[in-house]
């Protein structure tokens, strides 16, 4: 079996990947720039391996159509036809409606939301013609008109849930399954890592179940999209309590 997760270096994207390797996939991870992180990712994620598995690290923009054509390639070349797609990539720069600029906006849909479009157009011709496949777009409590980056951000997030709806009824046909999750505030992903005891109790203050996400939270709801034929066009909010819908 063959995935790709997109923003795979770290946080829940890291933690995804490390799920799908211990499940005894092969993994594609993309990243941006970081390569320490994309190395320390690769180290860990070779230590799970089991023969015959392999780990691919594509470095470059998501948010560019040529460039994910050119990463969906390579994986078709090294490792086969794709089984499952996570759309995790993303960024989150902070700002409200009167602090972001024009560029950081466009900047941001264009990551956050064009990337999920480009890489789900390059998966799913070959998922319909082998009638299986999961997407997993990953979305934000920022979505529903929580959290705490910026109007961009929720933006690109709720973007995301429309994409995955739709879809979700064009492919339920063909044995595709396309979902979301939209975790909250996960403290060992994302900018929550770097933020200080203070803010993150401020951020507490905000879940009813009166702790902080992890991203084991996030990987055991996609274990239930993993292995689910039965379950498409959702969205798991994964957030304590933060947002009911």
């Amino acid at each position: 079996m063959i995935g790709i997760v997109t923003g795979g270096t770290r946080g829940i994207g890291l933690g995804i990947a490390e799920c799908l390797v211990k499940r005894g996939f092969s993994v594609a991870i993309t990243y941006r720039q970081d390569e320490s992180a994309a190395q320390t990712a690769r180290v860990k994620l070779c230590g799970l391996l089991r023969p015959g598995e392999r780990i691919v690290l594509l470095k470059g923009d998501v948010g560019n159509a040529m460039i994910v054509a050119e990463h969906f390639r390579q994986v078709r070349d090294a490792l086969g036809p794709v089984d499952v797609l996570v759309n995790n990539a993303g960024i989150m720069a902070k700002g409200s409606i009167e602090e972001i600029s024009a560029v950081e906006w466009d900047e941001t849909i264009r990551i956050n939301l064009n990337s999920v479009f480009y890489w789900s157009s390059q998966v799913i011709p070959e998922m319909k013609e082998r009638k299986f496949g999961r997407i997993v777009n990953i979305s934000s409590i920022a979505a529903h008109g929580g959290g705490v980056i910026g109007p961009h951000y929720a933006a690109s997030k709720a973007g995301i849930l429309g994409f995955t709806n739709y879809v979700a009824r064009e492919l339920s046909r063909f044995g595709v399954t396309v979902n979301a999750i939209a975790p909250g505030f996960i403290e060992d992903a994302g900018p929550f890592t770097s933020w200080s005891p203070d803010d993150k109790a401020s951020l507490l203050e905000k879940v009813p179940v009166s702790r902080l996400g992890r991203v084991k939270d996030v990987t055991r709801a996609f274990e239930y999209l993993l292995d689910s034929d039965f379950v498409t066009g959702v969205t798991l909010d994964v957030n304590g309590g933060a947002f009911v819908s």
